[in-house]
């Protein structure tokens, strides 16, 4: 073969190689544990968390009316909590919902069905108090500031859709209700943006423009929504904090007006208020966690997949069958192994939560 022809040949090669998700051997995903869950299987389930202290994740499983505790350090099914509204006919109504570890990991919150918030105590695994959002709806996801000791917590089906602050304290005051009209279709996943002191929260839809998306920046401080930016072309369905400055968001086209399966990944300056880039078809109707010991960010799609990118570079790592419907997931950040809860009819293994490691 002429010198020409080998060169256009190498050139040719280097281009497809650029332009590759980066896969590699060693960075290769394979599952590496399956949990197995008894009762009666799982096809309906909301948040999942791991508490980086103990090793234990938590699933809101409604149809068990309860939460599955697993350990992540043995990669066992350990119990259930009970007490739960489970899954009604309306999934508006049901619950549990969301979860999230607060009061240095010695309380679980679980939002429900009826619109209320369970408090749980992990020592014991019995819920020691329930309170009202107000709401006439289901209680949906959550996150913790631990600085000022509070929840946020969304309400997202009801005619207005809104968010409570509930102080963590003796007492869980609530302490703000905040109406969100401009939202248009439900109210997403919250994360405490610890630089700011801010939680950000997905909407899906904006109300003033069905086109566009929106991100809600609420001050725990001063009991306000002090911002909702527009997402140019990202219906938010996820969210994940992954520096001082960025926020990596999963678009899901499921939501809009032109529906469809699918969707994009959006990084979003937090300084600008911007999305400065998209990752073609790495997003969708799901969850999203962050490792940022190993610099990688998770999102896990209900048409079947874990998206795995890299943090620093905004590359494809990999995406990794898991099973349609599995949209919850969680990372174990001391060895690195993400949890991906599955569905009964969808999944591979009637309704488990498989691990997932790089070889």
């Amino acid at each position: 073969m002429s010198v020409p022809k080998l060169l256009l040949l190498a050139t040719v090669a280097l281009a497809f190689a650029a332009s590759a998700p980066i896969q590699t051997q060693a960075q290769a995903f394979k599952q590496v544990a399956r949990i197995d869950i008894p009762g009666t299987p799982i096809e309906n389930y909301g948040v999942l968390a791991i508490d980086q202290a103990t090793g234990l994740g938590y699933l809101a499983d409604k149809d068990n009316k309860a939460v599955v505790v697993f350990d992540t350090r043995t990669d066992k099914y350990v119990t259930r909590i009970g007490g739960f509204v489970g899954q009604t006919r309306n999934g508006n109504t049901s619950g549990p919902n969301g979860v999230v570890i607060v009061q240095g990991g010695a309380e679980l919150w679980v939002s429900d069905g009826d619109s209320t918030i369970k408090v749980v105590d992990l020592k014991t695994n019995a819920i020691t108090a329930t309170f009202a959002t107000g709401g006439k709806l289901r209680a949906n996801a959550m996150a913790f500031d631990p600085n000022r000791r509070m929840v946020i917590v969304a309400n997202s089906n009801d005619e207005v859709p809104f968010f409570s602050l509930i102080s963590a304290e003796p007492g869980n005051r609530i302490v703000a209700n905040l109406p969100v009209p401009q939202s248009a279709e439900n109210l997403e996943r919250s994360a405490w943006h610890a630089p700011s002191g801010m939680f950000y929260t997905a909407i899906p839809v904006s109300s003033a423009d069905n086109s566009k998306g929106l991100l809600a920046q609420t001050d725990p401080k001063s009991g306000a929504v002090v911002k909702l930016h527009a997402l140019e072309r990202c219906h938010p369905h996820s969210l994940s904090i992954v520096s001082d400055t960025t926020i990596f968001l999963g678009c899901s086209t499921a939501h809009g007006p032109n529906r469809k399966p699918g969707g994009d990944m959006a990084v979003f300056d937090i300084a600008s208020g911007k999305i400065e880039s998209y990752g073609a078809g790495w997003g969708g109707n799901g969850g999203s966690t962050v490792d940022l010991k190993r610099g990688q960010y998770y999102h896990a799609t209900t048409s079947g997949a874990l998206v795995v990118v890299d943090v620093k570079t905004r590359q494809l790592v990999e995406k990794v069958p898991t099973g349609k419907g599995a949209r919850s997931l969680g990372v174990n950040l001391a060895t690195g192994k993400v949890y991906v809860a599955t569905t009964a009819k969808g999944g591979p293994c009637g309704g488990c939560i498989v691990a997932f490691a790089q070889e």
